[in-house]
């Protein structure tokens, strides 16, 4: 487990109010970001549920019968999940950024994994950098990376609800995609990346510290 405490050694004792306090809401920001991928990927799973009972009639006493809107209710969740996922990774720069002070400006948009990697830290924290490389080159950071940067920027993806399917399955429609995926089941996309990258991120920021 990391704890704040054991940050807070490593973070500069003549830091000023402003950063000090950014530093705090970073990090706690790291366990909000956490937070809202159960509470996303709980919740996909729950609409998702639903939509299959709503297509096949079984919504009595419910208010709403719609399969549509449990649609989109469960598609909106599983975006939900990646796009915060994504985010909890890519903050990490910038709480690194304020325990070991690569850029001055701590809101520079230049505060990211290649500063992290191209810096002093390089040498200083080699184990973490190799670590870092590691992450960004793995399946999971590629993927991930890829589904928030496609939904956000470009385009929504599109998922086959897996309803005419044997084992009632969604799943994102490949052809959407520039990459090839190791599965674009949804509910296995989310359990496989999260499972990776979220012990990795945590072993990165360690590596920095202690």
């Amino acid at each position: 487990m990391l704890k704040i405490e054991d940050l807070r050694e490593r973070l500069n004792t003549n830091v000023d109010a402003k950063r000090n306090s950014r530093f705090e809401v970073a990090f706690r920001s790291l366990g909000y970001q956490d937070e809202y991928c159960r509470y996303h990927y709980e919740q996909y799973h729950k609409e998702y549920k639903l939509f299959l009972s709503a297509m096949a009639g079984e919504l009595d006493g419910k208010e709403i019968q719609n399969p549509q809107y449990y649609r989109v209710a469960f598609e909106a969740n599983c975006f939900s999940f990646f796009r915060a996922l994504h985010s909890l990774i890519e903050s990490i720069p910038y709480l690194l950024n304020l325990l070991i002070e690569i850029n001055d400006d701590a809101e520079s948009r230049h505060v990211n994994w290649g500063c992290i990697i191209n810096s002093h830290a390089s040498s200083t924290f080699s184990d973490g950098v190799a670590k870092i490389k590691a992450l960004r080159a793995s399946d999971s950071y590629q993927e991930l990376e890829h589904i928030a940067n496609v939904s956000k920027h470009r385009r929504i993806v599109r998922i086959d609800s897996g309803i005419f399917s044997e084992n009632k399955s969604a799943r994102f429609c490949s052809e959407d995609f520039d990459k090839q995926f190791r599965s674009y089941q949804l509910g296995e996309l989310m359990e496989t990346i999260y499972d990776d990258l979220h012990p990795k991120a945590l072993d990165i920021i360690k590596s920095f510290v202690l």
